[in-house]
């Protein structure tokens, strides 16, 4: 495939769930995609190659020719060091264009573990020198059925650590129209938006229209950070990674930090974002036992 072209766009990270619903919006757009990853894996139509962000050889042969490099990181101890090797390898080939995923409010006073590395990385895309978009979406509402869906279903009860802190979810099918529009429109250059849905919801009234769009009685029942940490990993999944994330839920119900209404969806798409009540309406499915 030939990528030295002004609409070839390298995706690192793209495996995960934001890759997997930005990738097809991004060859809508146009972009000629390849999705790169350690094991090469092709995401949402677009080619996939292998590339090991901790090597620099292997970054540097991913971005030869790339006009555009899109950028989402697993959550992990080496976060912060893996995105300074992605930027600078994308300033050393020359790279026009930088899409960077950061974390809705990342601000340095933020201590969660998932949080407190992306406003390093901000700092490292601003720095660099390449004409940059950052995107720092709030939580998805995707959330709610990629990860919470089975238990949700099974259950009828969503089991969070929040308490009674109100969240402004995001659409992550409005997050991937925004980052097509990002990069198709200068006037989105060296921009930083923070992404969030049309409301702060609290967890109960996210329930209740759950429940409004199955015909289905759903609850809200919180729980302690302890507990959620030991359900996941009960679940299996790495300590490290639970008790981070379990973490992260607790900062959000302490500080209030997601519960911030903004423009930027309007501001990206000259529409209203998504509200969660037509989310819940099309994904009613993913809830019904």
């Amino acid at each position: 495939m030939n990528r030295s072209n002004s609409s070839s766009l390298l995706f690192l990270g793209a495996s995960g769930l934001i890759g997997n619903f930005v990738t097809p919006a991004l060859i809508k757009a146009g972009f000629s995609v390849s999705t790169g990853g350690r094991r090469g894996l092709s995401v949402g139509g677009a080619s996939g190659i292998a590339v090991d962000l901790r090597d620099s050889v292997s970054l540097a042969r991913a971005m030869q020719g790339v006009a555009t490099v899109a950028l989402v990181l697993p959550d992990g101890p080496d976060m912060q060091t893996l995105g300074s090797n992605a930027v600078n390898a994308a300033k050393a080939a020359g790279v026009r264009r930088l899409l960077w995923f950061s974390s809705f409010g990342a601000e340095r006073g933020n201590q969660a573990r998932f949080s407190c590395r992306h406003p390093v990385i901000d700092e490292a895309v601003r720095s660099s020198g390449i004409p940059y978009t950052i995107l720092r979406p709030n939580f998805l509402m995707q959330n709610f059925t990629f990860f919470y869906g089975d238990i949700i279903r099974t259950t009828g009860t969503i089991f969070l650590p929040l308490g009674d802190a109100r969240v402004s979810h995001l659409n992550l099918r409005d997050l991937a129209e925004a980052a097509a529009a990002a990069l198709t429109e200068d006037r989105h250059i060296n921009k930083t938006y923070d992404l969030s849905g049309p409301e702060a919801l609290h967890t109960g009234e996210v329930a209740e229209q759950m429940g409004a769009a199955t015909g289905r009685a759903i609850r809200y029942q919180p729980i302690t950070v302890v507990e959620m940490e030991s359900s996941l990993r009960e679940a299996g999944m790495d300590a490290w990674f639970a008790e981070g994330l379990a973490e992260l839920y607790g900062w959000i119900r302490d500080s209030g930090l997601a519960s911030e209404v903004t423009d930027s969806v309007e501001r990206l798409l000259g529409r209203k974002a998504t509200p969660f009540r037509q989310f819940a309406s099309d994904e009613r499915a993913a809830w019904l036992d």
